[in-house]
C-alpha cells in the first residue's frame, strides 16, 4: 500500500471517529453521571482517560 493511497479522505474519517467516538462516550460519562464522584469511579475513568 502506497502512502497516497493510504492517506486519504476516507482514512481520515474513519481514524478521526475511531478516536473521536471513545472520547465522547468518555466525556458523556464523566459529566452526565455520579459515576466519577466515587472513587473507585474516578479511578476507572481516569485509567480510561490515561489510554486515550
Amino acid at each position: 500500500m502506497t502512502k497516497e493511497r493510504f492517506l486519504t479522505v476516507r482514512w481520515n474519517n474513519i481514524l478521526s471517529a475511531g478516536l473521536g467516538i471513545p472520547t465522547l462516550m468518555y466525556v458523556i460519562l464523566a459529566f452526565s453521571t455520579s459515576f466519577w464522584l466515587e472513587r473507585e469511579g474516578l479511578i476507572g475513568l481516569a485509567i480510561f482517560g490515561a489510554l486515550f
